[in-house]
This record gives C-alpha cells, structure tokens and sequence, in this order.
C-alpha cells in the first residue's frame, strides 16, 4: 500500500487533477482508516469527473462509516442515475437505508442488487439480518443458507443463522451454527460469544464460561458477552459476581435494555430490592393500554388499570399489591391472563377483571403488576405477606374436598415441571433448570401416610400414567379448567409440594403449606441462603446443594415428610 501510495502521488505531481490517482490514494487512506483524507480525495475525483460511479461508492461508503447516512445515501443515489445496473449501488444502498431503519426501503434495494448479482454473499448477510430484525425467521434463515451453499466457510452467515435458531429456540442446531463459526474463524469473538450462550440455554455452564471469556479475550469491550457471562454466573450461584459483569455490560452500553433487567433480578435476589425493582424496569413488556402510565402520585378518585405480565405465577404473586392501591382511593381494574379471570374476579377489593387481548376497558392510568412494588416503595422489609389474599369459591372446594375425602393420611399435591417456553431461549434455559421428571421422585413412595395428587397440567402431565413404583397419584386435572378450579382443589390439600410454578405462588396465596424444590440459581423472589420466604408464610424451600443435583433435594423433602406424615414437626 505504501509503495501504491507513492506512485499515485508520483502521478499527482505530474497531474494534480488526475481522478484515477485522487481516487485510489483515497481508497488507501480509507482502509488505514483516515477517513477525513479519504473523503477529500474523493470529492477531487468527483470534482474532475462527477460521474465516476466507482468514486461515488467510495464516497458513500466513507460518508457511512462516519455515520453520514443521508449523505452516502445521496452518493449511492448518484451512481445509480448514472449505472442503474450496478449491483454494488443498489447493495450499498440497501445497508444506509437499513441504517436509517427504512426496513421495506432497505428491501427493495437489497432484492433489485441481488437480482444483479445473485453470488453476493455479503448480499444475501445483510437481507438475512434485516429479515430477521423484522421479525421474519424463516426468510432470514433462507438468505443465510443460500450465503453457505455460496461459500460454506462464511462465518459470519454462520454466526447469524445460529443466533437466528437461538432466538426461535432450536438451540442445539443454534451452537452447531456456532461451533462452526468458531471454526472458520477462530478470531471472531462475536461467534465465542453465540456458542456461550447457546451452552448457557443448555445448561453447560463450563462450557458457556469457557467460550465467553475467549469472547472478552479477543474483544474486552462486548458488552453482550459480559451480559452472558453474568448470566452463567447466575446459573452457578455466584449473584454478586453476576451483578459485576452485568454493571461491565452497562458501562459499555447504558441503554442494555436486557443487562438492566438481569441485574436488576440479581439485585432482587440479593435483597436490594429499592435499586432492584429500578433496574428491573428495563425488562420487555407487551402491549400498553391507551392511558397514561401511573407514576405512583395520589390516585383517589381515579381509575386504575393494572396490567399482568410474563407468567401467571408472576400475577398471582403480585396481585397483592391491588387492595394497597385500592387504600389510596383509586378505582382498580385488572387485566390479566384468562386463566385467572374467574379467580381474580372473586376479590372484593378489584372492581372489574378483564382478560388480556379483550379491548382495553377505559382508566385514567395504568401499571404493570410487577412495577408497583417500585411505584409503592416496596422494601424487603415492607413486603405485604399477610396471607390468605386469594380464596376459592366455597362452593367448589367443598366439592373437591369430598373428592378427595376417601384418601388416607395426608392429601399432598405434587407439581414437577413448569412451561418448557419451546420458543424462549431465556425461558428454556430457566426451566431445564427448575423441572423435573415425575420418576425422580421414586423416594417420595416409600413415605407412608400420603394421598398424592397430581396438579401437573400441560405436556409433563401424561407423565402421571407412569408414576414411580409405589407412589399412587390420583390425577384430577382433566377436571380443572382454570385457576379457580385449581384453588378449590389445592384448598382441600394438606400440603403441596413442587418445583417453581404458578400452582406453587398459588398454594402460597392461599396459605397453604407450600415445599418448593428449588434450583441451585434460585429465582430472584426466593432470595439467596434462606428456606423460608418473605412473600409466603406458609412457603419452605429445598434448595439444590450443587447445579441439577436434585436427588438429595428429593430426600431431603422425603425425610420431612415422613416426619409430617408421623404428625411430627419436620
């Protein structure tokens, strides 16, 4: 290049107008990245030949790696009205339109230079990834794999089809993806960091670990591959380091929407809950109603429109917060999952419960469920837990009370898996850790005693035709519709026992007595190092010793219930 440069400027001396020279020696300046220089030669060129397609993409393309995009926009235009075939315009057009977030623009532009030069790797990479950031899966998909079967050892199409499976939740084709960008490019910490977190979501922390620290080797200022790395440290009980790659992520990118939400569920399970709940409020939310949001001012006499959110144990959690909005003079209405209408539409304290995706009914403002513990003040020590806040119908329970009434000794419900999220990778990779399967709680059969009844719903539920040797489970659930069913059922129970589900925020409403089996990375609202919590009186948790070490959890829970089931204290 240096040699390169000195013959162009040999020429230039003889001819200081000489485009051809101004041009290349502004193409070698933009590659040693000086930009300024660069963009000056290219105006000489233009300014003796204006109608240089070749000068005007260079330009362009200086203009847009300084973010000058209606400029370069203007050069790649230029061109274009000069060579309306050139391939190269329309593809450079389509990534400073794609820049400006003009998608369908970007498109057109992206499909007319394909259609000119259909072996364009780097082409088919940018339509990949604008499909995929419209939300398009299957499209993006198809425009990284015509980019392999172009050239098979392209990491970055790769690289992007795996984080493309990743967010759909095909995980391991996603760190296939992955692995073999690694191998194309051993140097791309970007391909690092999507194999960690698909072995995050997989639950193979060592492996995550290894792969985001060769990230941050090759690239220390990644905020993504900090975010991860929080992530599996989260995962191997370590919240406080977890907090410091997640504060790291956030140095580099302060609006990191998702680095907040994890820090603040760290937070939480540290017990901050004052910055916790502030930190969480970055997390992603759907719809908002056409009001505005409450900012926690005086709402007496006004209309209030609570809105649930992610999981129905989340509602039933934070439902508790209504009657203390209620105190202040407001009007409540709630919107919630239509699984929890009917039971919901039991308390007083609610004036109307509507379901989620039914017209937004008329409030003078609205907030999230989970934002009113930062909206009231909420601390770890101000936590409203007088129990029970839910109640079934009398009616109902009563009925499933005579049901169960011919089983001996204690009536214990049992919950072993949540929801699998098959399209959430982040809810994927928290249930691989919290569910179980129904045969390993073979040595809850030895306990003598027991009347065990299933209150497992969904695909885990077949698992109820095959219990474990010597556990009798009677399987009621075909009868139950919704949550009010399940309260009335779970109001005759004794005790429930399960993993981290909604039944388990449902028993714990009700104030029945609730055992949590509780993964090693225990979710934030059970805090850390403690067994009873401050959201449920009548809760006890049973936390694993080490990552997926159930079976000693297991015994652990059956060695108490021995000891209930013998009307000992356990």
């Amino acid at each position: 290049m240096a040699q390169a440069a000195a013959l162009y400027r040999e020429v230039l001396a003889r001819d200081p107008g000489h485009a051809g020279s101004l041009r290349l020696l502004g193409v070698i300046a933009a590659q040693a990245g000086d930009l300024e220089a660069a963009i000056g030669l290219f105006q000489r060129s233009l300014a003796r030949t204006p109608d240089q397609p070749a000068a005007l993409l260079n330009l362009g393309a200086a203009l847009s790696r300084q973010g000058r995009a209606v400029e370069a926009e203007g050069c790649f235009r230029r061109a274009l009205a000069v060579q309306p075939g050139l391939a190269e315009a329309h593809l450079a057009l389509a990534r400073v339109l794609q820049d400006q977030g003009r998608g369908v623009e970007a498109e057109t532009c992206f499909r007319q230079g394909l259609a000119l030069r259909s072996a364009d790797v780097m082409g088919w990479l940018g339509l990949g990834n604008l499909l995929a950031g419209q939300g398009r899966a299957a499209e993006a998909a198809a425009c990284f794999r015509t980019a392999l079967a172009l050239r098979p050892d392209c990491a970055g199409a790769h690289l992007n089809l795996g984080l493309l499976l990743l967010g759909v939740g095909r995980v391991d084709e996603a760190a296939a993806c992955c692995r073999q960008a690694v191998a194309d490019d051993p140097g791309l910490a970007a391909a690092h960091n999507g194999l960690g977190a698909a072995a995050l979501v997989q639950g193979r922390l060592a492996e995550a670990a290894a792969s985001l620290e060769r990230a941050l080797t090759l690239q220390p200022a990644f905020a993504e591959a900090h975010n991860n790395l929080g992530g599996v440290l989260q995962a191997s009980g370590r919240p406080v380091e977890a907090a410091g790659q997640y504060r790291a992520a956030l140095a580099l990118r302060p609006d990191y929407a998702l680095a907040h939400e994890n820090l603040g569920m760290t937070l939480l399970a540290l017990g901050d809950y004052v910055e916790g709940f502030c930190e969480y409020e970055w997390r992603q939310r759907g719809p908002a109603p056409p009001c505005p949001p409450w900012d926690g001012g005086d709402p007496d006499g006004r209309t209030l429109l609570l809105v649930a959110e992610q999981g129905l144990g989340d509602t039933l959690q934070f439902i508790r917060f209504a009657p203390l909005v209620r105190a202040r003079g407001a009007r409540v209405i709630v919107a919630c999952q239509p699984e929890l209408v009917r039971l919901l539409g039991s308390l007083p304290v609610l004036d109307r419960v509507v379901a989620l995706g039914e017209p937004w009914p008329a409030a003078d403002a609205w907030a999230a469920l989970l934002s009113l513990p930062r909206l009231l003040g909420t601390t770890l020590a101000t936590v409203p837990a007088e129990v029970p806040y839910l109640a079934p119908s009398p009616g109902e329970a009563a009925a499933w009370a005579a049901r169960l009434a011919g089983g001996p000794g204690l009536k214990v419900g049992l919950v072993w898996a949540g929801n699998p999220y098959p399209n959430l990778p982040k809810g994927q990779a928290v249930d691989r850790r919290r569910s179980v399967a129904l045969r390993q709680f073979a040595p809850l059969a030895g306990v003598p005693g027991v009347t065990w009844v299933s209150l497992q719903k969904g695909a885990a539920a077949a698992e109820a035709e095959a219990p474990p040797p010597g556990l009798s489970l009677l399987d009621p659930m075909a009868g139950v519709a919704d949550f009010a069913d399940t309260a009335a059922l779970v109001a005759g129970l004794d005790l429930v026992i399960g993993v981290d589900t909604a039944v388990i925020h449902l028993a714990g409403a009700l104030a029945r007595p609730v055992w949590v089996l509780s993964r090693f990375d225990a979710c934030w609202r059970w805090l850390s190092g403690r067994d009873t919590s401050p959201w449920y009186p009548t809760l006890r948790l049973f936390r694993q010793p080490a990552p997926g070490a159930w079976q000693p959890v297991i015994e652990r829970v059956a060695a108490a219930l021995t000891l209930l089931a013998g009307g000992r204290s356990p």
